[in-house]
């Protein structure tokens, strides 16, 4: 850890006895676990912008209250400058890759749904200008930088699917949001058998159903069953403009993985982007 993050995690909890890095294996990725002098476990967080720093830092202090004890992390301290949080630790492992079996990954995804429902049911101050209309103001700007990646059917059925947003917008609901709601920010307690979540720097106001793009062309993609368990747990269906907008924020988020993904040569991004298109055009 740099020295300025080093003395603001000491001011926080205390002596550091250990620092093991945990970042994720890309460029803008700060992560690092703590144990202390009285053995706890704390987490360093680095944000790669102002922005995500903010949106994190409002989420543990506005949403995460709203999940219950022992849901999501508590935030220890946070400093604007540095861009930097320290968080408690929780129990239990990544879901991604976990090997569970088949009853427990449904209740995975049933607690998932109820966690979700609740940050969704988080009372939030709803912006003038709404999340949407940001996606499909640079969705042309994305097409742009990501020429020669996508066919021509698929650039057509992208800029369908921003035209078809900016009328069913005013229609969506707009709510708190994850931001990035999918088995890799899933912690599982095989003791207590319950769900944690991790990651809240891409949490802001948006539609309830942005947070479902992840899942629905993920995990879901292969096993049904892990959506009906996941929306008994949200305890609500999604209505038909949801499920428009659905569909057509994956097709503008896989552009926006697509080309982020190729100019920062992430395989992991790409490779999701490439996936969702695939599906999208069956």
């Amino acid at each position: 850890m740099p020295l300025p993050v080093v003395e603001l995690a000491q001011q926080a909890v205390g002596e550091i006895i250990s620092v093991t890095d945990r970042s994720w294996p890309r460029e803008n990725s700060a992560v690092w676990e703590i144990t202390t002098a009285t053995a706890r476990q704390y987490f360093v967080k680095r944000h790669p912008s102002p922005r995500f720093h903010k949106r994190e830092v409002t989420a543990y202090q506005e949403i995460v209250p709203f999940l219950g004890g022992g849901r999501a992390a508590e935030l220890i301290a946070a400093d604007q400058n540095l861009a930097a949080i320290v968080i408690t630790g929780l129990p239990g492992a990544i879901v991604k890759g976990l090997s569970l079996s088949p009853s427990m990954d449904l209740e995975v995804y049933r607690q998932a749904g109820g966690l979700l429902r609740r940050i969704h049911s988080a009372p939030i101050t709803v912006p003038d200008v709404r999340g949407i209309g940001r996606v499909v103001g640079r969705c042309e700007e994305h097409l742009r930088r990501a020429d020669g990646l996508l066919s021509a059917r698929e650039v057509a059925f992208v800029r369908a699917c921003a035209t078809t947003l900016s009328v069913i917008e005013p229609r969506l609901s707009v709510t708190a949001t994850h931001g990035d709601f999918m088995p890799r920010n899933f912690l599982w307690d095989r003791r207590t058998r319950r769900l944690a979540l991790i990651d809240f720097e891409r949490s802001e106001p948006g539609p309830a159903v942005r947070d479902l793009i992840r899942l629905e062309y993920g995990s879901w993609d292969t096993r049904p069953e892990l959506r009906e368990a996941f929306l008994d747990g949200y305890d609500r269906p999604l209505s038909d403009d949801e499920l428009q907008a659905l569909t057509c924020l994956a097709a503008l988020d896989a552009l926006s993985g697509l080309q982020w993904g190729t100019e920062h040569d992430d395989i992991e991004v790409t490779s999701r982007a490439r996936a969702t298109f695939a599906r999208l055009m069956k």
